[in-house]
């Protein structure tokens, strides 16, 4: 059996942690539906195609996706804040901020 307290420190660390995930949420430049689809679209042309390093995968993707000038800066703005400044990055590091913060991670 554990400590005294031990169950309620877990259940605060808990909701801690998915308060934080709420305010993560909070700063999505698009809804988690648009996000997925981008991070889709992208992971399918950079295995294809390989990462150039630089965003030339992303633009198309946003392109297609039909974002407006002001979506798209707050995208790539975003994505630069999570560590991604091209294709393989958004990939890799953007990709694993949304799947650690989305709902029900």
């Amino acid at each position: 059996m554990g400590r005294p307290g031990e169950s309620e420190r877990k259940a605060k660390l808990k909701a801690w942690r998915e308060g934080e995930r709420q305010k993560a949420r909070a700063l999505y430049p698009l809804t988690e539906l648009r996000l997925g689809e981008f991070f889709s679209a992208l992971e399918v042309l950079r295995s294809g195609h390989g990462c150039f390093h630089d965003l030339r995968h992303s633009l198309r993707v946003i392109q297609a996706m039909g974002l407006t000038e002001s979506e798209t800066n707050s995208l790539l703005n975003w994505c630069n804040e999570h560590g991604g400044y091209c294709d393989c990055e958004i990939a890799a590091n953007t990709f694993m901020h949304w799947h650690e913060t989305r709902a029900g991670a």
